[in-house]
């Protein structure tokens, strides 16, 4: 999935500052609409906000990311109502209508976190937040989560801000398909760093980590990754890029159709001797349902965009 946003960003004077003292709030703002017509129909909305306030001795964050898709089906030709024929006969000099689908969900995938950090020293901080997100590609519905736990800020200035964080989480989940080897509800460990630095006067590298560990079953685990970079073309104009990986180590299952080409083999070549049978083969034949089956959704979904970035 590539996204090409714009993004707009607005900041107080003195937000981004050296002095821990001088309170402030930013926010950014990125939003992208694809659409196309004509031979293919899709519609593509994105959608990021994080909305940051500071003041002497605390930090909060919200923040939402939202990406939704809709493909139409190809159009197709139908009779208009009313036309009859002979029973076992078909239609004779008829006309035809267009018919076009309307667009359906292709891609649903929201995430919404809040997080409120308080200083207990020069480097040491505690924390506490909830998040919930939704990835229905992945197969999950439902994600509610609380956190808690301490972190160390191990820089925090203009050229350099690094953090790391570490608690307990809480989940609750709720998956497109039931699955009884996994828990819908679980304590956790969850570890949590973000990251910015300043290159030069016109380059900055960013990156945040999450990952959440159920603590019962170690190999129940999620991973949120994303790491970016702007380059700045003037004083109120950058290009962005990013990447993001979405990781679940046990993912959700999903309901897929059994289906298999044939071909009717006669061993002594004698039609209708009574030794004739199907032999699946890989082209060509047949194509019978055999019902459906459950697997495993692939564990690892990426997110690339790219982004023009106005500040002020």
């Amino acid at each position: 999935m590539v996204l090409w946003p714009a993004q707009l960003a607005a900041q107080t004077p003195g937000a981004d500052t050296d002095d821990d003292d001088n309170p402030g709030w930013d926010n950014a703002t990125e939003l992208s609409v694809v659409r196309t017509g004509g031979n293919a129909e899709t519609q593509t909305l994105g959608f990021s906000n994080t909305l940051r306030v500071r003041g002497a001795a605390h930090r909060l964050r919200l923040r939402f990311d939202g990406v939704r898709s809709r493909t139409g089906d190809e159009r197709y030709l139908t009779l208009p109502p009313g036309v009859r024929f002979p029973l076992g006969g078909t239609p004779e000099n008829f006309e035809t209508v267009v018919v076009r689908p309307p667009l359906d969900p292709d891609v649903e995938q929201y995430f919404l976190e809040g997080r409120y950090d308080r200083e207990l020293g020069e480097r040491f901080l505690w924390h506490a937040g909830a998040s919930w997100d939704r990835n229905r590609d992945a197969g999950i519905r439902n994600r509610n989560m609380i956190f808690a736990g301490v972190g160390n800020t191990w820089a925090d200035r203009e050229s350099l801000a690094l953090s790391t964080a570490y608690g307990f989480s809480y989940t609750t989940r709720e998956e497109e398909e039931t699955d009884g080897f996994k828990a819908n509800r679980f304590a956790g460990l969850r570890i949590n760093g973000d990251y910015r630095q300043q290159l030069g006067t016109i380059t900055t590298l960013d990156g945040a980590l999450t990952m959440n560990v159920n603590m019962t079953d170690r190999s129940d685990y999620s991973l949120n990754t994303a790491s970016g970079a702007s380059v700045a073309m003037t004083d109120h104009l950058s290009l962005r890029v990013s990447l993001q990986w979405l990781y679940e180590h046990q993912p959700a299952l999903e309901e897929a159709a059994i289906v298999a080409r044939i071909a009717l083999r006669d061993p002594d070549g004698i039609p209708s001797s009574g030794d004739e049978l199907f032999e699946t083969v890989v082209n060509g034949g047949l194509t019978v349902d055999l019902g459906t089956g459950r697997l495993r959704k692939d564990g690892l979904d990426t997110i690339l965009r790219t982004a023009l970035v106005i500040s002020f």
